[in-house]
């Protein structure tokens, strides 16, 4: 085996594009099985908040609320991955910057050391930055769901209603 000069890619993809390139299996598993997890645990959750569910169950309001904060701890992580795997160009990125700028240079259309280049290049990262954001104000918020913080319910609904926001704008600029 001998050794070229040049540098191999550390992923190849049919254009080059570094935010284009494939997830590993391991990578999809990750996302797809904690996305899973997270809806479930909603899902399973609201139907804690049923009239019918808390009138019967003492219990229901705790298991909702702890399983609002499952499902919103497994949506963060989801979030912090597609961030950090989409950060390129926004920071902690030195490991790609280079392979961005050679390969995929015909996307900017400003200069990498003008604002406006920097923000070309940051777009997508910010993007999924936001919604990791609003991930995780609905985690804090949903632990102000469990009952033995009762006194900070109106905070916790504001919480969620605000990563919502978060997550509506970082949904609505893809």
């Amino acid at each position: 085996m001998t050794s070229t000069p040049e540098e191999t890619p550390l992923v190849v993809s049919s254009n080059d594009n570094v935010l284009e390139r494939p997830q590993s299996l391991l990578w999809r598993i990750f996302h797809g099985t904690h996305y899973m997890i997270g809806a479930l645990a909603f899902v399973i959750g609201s139907c804690m908040f049923f009239p019918s569910v808390y009138n019967n169950y003492s219990f229901a309001l705790t298991v909702g609320g702890w399983l609002f904060t499952v499902g919103s701890f497994f949506f963060l992580l989801v979030d912090i991955q597609e961030w950090w795997y989409y950060r390129v160009g926004c920071c902690f990125d030195g490991k790609y910057r280079t392979s961005l700028e050679t390969h995929a240079s015909t996307l900017f259309r400003n200069p990498r050391n003008t604002f406006h280049g920097r923000y070309e290049r940051a777009q997508v990262g910010i993007n999924f930055f936001m919604s990791a954001c609003g991930s995780a104000l609905y985690l804090a918020g949903s632990i102000l769901f469990i009952p033995v913080f009762s006194k900070e319910l109106i905070s916790g609904e504001w919480l969620f209603i605000v990563g919502s926001a978060f997550i509506y704008v970082s949904q609505a600029w893809k």
